[in-house]
């Protein structure tokens, strides 16, 4: 074998080990989001994000989606866009900080606020792989879940506490009217933990 041949060889493996490496990352970082989701859905789930070349296409101007049959039965995989993946990615890494001043009256950093949203994207999905279809249900379960998906993501109690504060307080409120219901507060019909004090 030539110089010349054992470089090209040399340098297609160091190409194609630099795809795959970060592809098994995300892999991994996609089963362990299916995990929580799992837990919230109380069966065996998955979460799909988009590989790089979907996110190159990437349209939908949801953060995520269930699919449901025509028989009102949840698919499977729940998918989150690009942007979601990303966010809850950095959560995984430990790469988001100044979760604390969510709860707070401060200007926060973007990252922290859109991580926050993220974390209740994938609390959302999760609520509708249990088998939840309407929203507004969907989103009042999602805000009491919050916190624990902020903590199996690796959120500290306190940050944890401040993402699901944040999205009850500046989120909520900001959402289509589909979005939110009347029956979403502490002591209410839709309270899944009608003996525990605090909301959420």
């Amino acid at each position: 074998m030539t110089a010349a041949r054992l470089v090209i060889l040399l340098l297609v493996a160091a190409g194609s080990l630099a795809f795959y490496v970060p592809y098994l990352g995300e892999k991994q970082d996609e089963r362990r989001l299916a995990e929580i989701a799992s837990t919230i859905a109380g069966r065996d789930v998955a979460i799909d994000c988009p590989g790089t070349l979907a996110t190159l296409t990437e349209i939908s101007p949801h953060d995520g989606s269930v699919r449901f049959g025509p028989d009102g039965r949840p698919a499977d995989v729940a998918k989150l866009s690009s942007g979601t993946c990303d966010r809850l990615r950095s959560v995984l890494g430990g790469d988001t900080s100044a979760f604390e001043c969510l709860a707070l009256s401060a200007v926060c950093p973007q990252e922290a606020t859109r991580a926050a949203v993220a974390v209740n994207v994938l609390s959302h999905e999760a609520w509708h792989l249990a088998g939840e279809r309407d929203e507004a249900v969907t989103q009042c379960y999602a805000l009491q879940t919050n916190a624990d998906t902020a903590i199996r993501l690796g959120a500290t109690p306190a940050e944890a506490r401040a993402i699901a504060a944040h999205v009850v307080d500046r989120v909520q409120p900001a959402l289509p009217p589909a979005y939110r219901s009347r029956d979403c507060y502490d002591g209410g019909p839709l309270d899944l933990r009608p003996d525990h004090a605090g909301w959420p």
